[in-house]
């Protein structure tokens, strides 16, 4: 940076950053000229307004490139969407006429207006057998104003490929850290268990097992897929079963997100702030759809913040690119959601903590060799 630059830097504002990265989503900016804006907003963030401080060498990793987490710190974080997936069907579903496809014009055209409403950052949450396609991420990335999160790992078990019931959990860590090497995965998720299933397969413990090794020698954080919400079998403590497994390998909470946590139907978050309590991020990401109503959504929410547990929520919604009446656009958790959470009274403050902040606390990591 020039000293001229400085010079400029010193001389922003709050309100000038924010309107520069407001214009600079809003008007398509090139990719350089986005760079530069990111620049400013995290040498602004540096001078005083964000209080949040990473580890030395601390990076979120995207698919273009590793960004300092101040980079994010003006613009929406949304920890689990879907940018490409084509999952295999159900079993005993009936067959389709065609096979699924997935628009990736449209995706792209979505991404931009999520961007105009906020969005700068969106975490994919598919993997190779979940029908993700990297070049497709990279294009997002590269012809929008939003940086893309790849994970990685395994979904659960109707989508293993059949190398998972031989291999051991040791050697399903080794592939997990070459992925994640390959594909400059920045995430390991979404990881899970089968649908309205009392307990987790043999095979899916193996797998959380797996990843929680990855993560212990790379750094790349875990979010995961729960069971909630798919059926009556589903047990109120699934998300702590997770949670062990993960811990039983070595996984500080601190880098973990329980997900689809808005899916268990308790307005009195009783096993959410068990969860909260232990370290790990509550995930609340299938906000304005699913079984369960907003509206409940929103008292389970409310029971974490007034718990004392604002630093351990996350809010995303899931979307998979099909725009509706109910869930429109990717942007939806920020023009749902939120507008509901403002009227059950949440603070503004808290509200930025949930959409700015928390997001680059778990995403931000220090690489480790491998």
């Amino acid at each position: 940076m020039t000293d001229r630059e400085k010079s400029y830097l010193g001389e922003l504002t709050r309100r000038d950053v924010i309107r520069l990265l407001s214009c600079a989503a809003t008007a398509g900016v090139s990719s350089y000229s986005r760079d530069n804006v990111e620049l400013l907003a995290a040498a602004f963030q540096a001078g005083g307004p964000d209080t949040l401080r990473f580890p030395q060498g601390a990076i979120i990793r995207t698919v273009l490139k590793d960004l300092p987490p101040g980079a994010l710190a003006s613009r929406v974080t949304l920890f689990h969407e879907h940018l490409s997936i084509n999952l295999p069907p159900l079993p005993n579903a009936p067959p389709a006429a065609a096979p699924p496809t997935y628009d990736v014009d449209l995706v792209v055209r979505e991404v931009k207006i999520a961007a105009t409403e906020g969005v700068g950052c969106i975490v994919d949450g598919g993997q190779p057998e979940m029908g993700r396609d990297m070049a497709t991420l990279k294009r997002v990335a590269s012809e929008t104003n939003v940086h893309v999160v790849a994970g990685g790992g395994h979904y659960m078990q109707r989508t293993y490929p059949p190398e998972i019931g031989t291999k051991t959990e040791d050697q399903i860590a080794d592939d997990l850290v070459n992925d994640a090497a390959r594909d400059r995965l920045g995430a390991f998720g979404e990881i899970g268990q089968s649908a309205d299933a009392a307990d987790m397969t043999s095979d899916e413990r193996k797998v959380f097992r797996a990843v929680g090794k990855a993560h212990v020698r790379t750094g790349v954080p875990i979010f995961t897929h729960n069971a909630y919400g798919t059926g009556p079998n589903v047990k109120p403590d699934a998300g702590l079963v997770q949670l062990d497994l993960l811990e039983s390998v070595g996984v500080n909470p601190q880098h973990v997100v329980i997900g689809h946590a808005c899916c268990l139907d308790d307005t009195t978050a009783v096993v959410l702030k068990r969860i909260a309590q232990r370290g790990a991020f509550v995930g609340l990401d299938r906000v304005t759809g699913g079984r369960v109503p907003d509206e409940k959504k929103i008292r389970t929410l409310v029971a974490l913040l007034d718990g004392g547990y604002s630093d351990n929520v996350l809010i995303s919604s899931d979307f998979t690119g099909s725009r509706s009446a109910q869930r429109p656009g990717y942007g939806n958790s920020v023009t749902m959601f939120v507008p509901l959470m403002r009227k059950a009274g949440v603070k503004e403050d808290i509200v930025r903590q949930i959409l700015y902040d928390n997001p680059r606390r778990f995403l931000a990591f220090v690489p480790k060799q491998r």
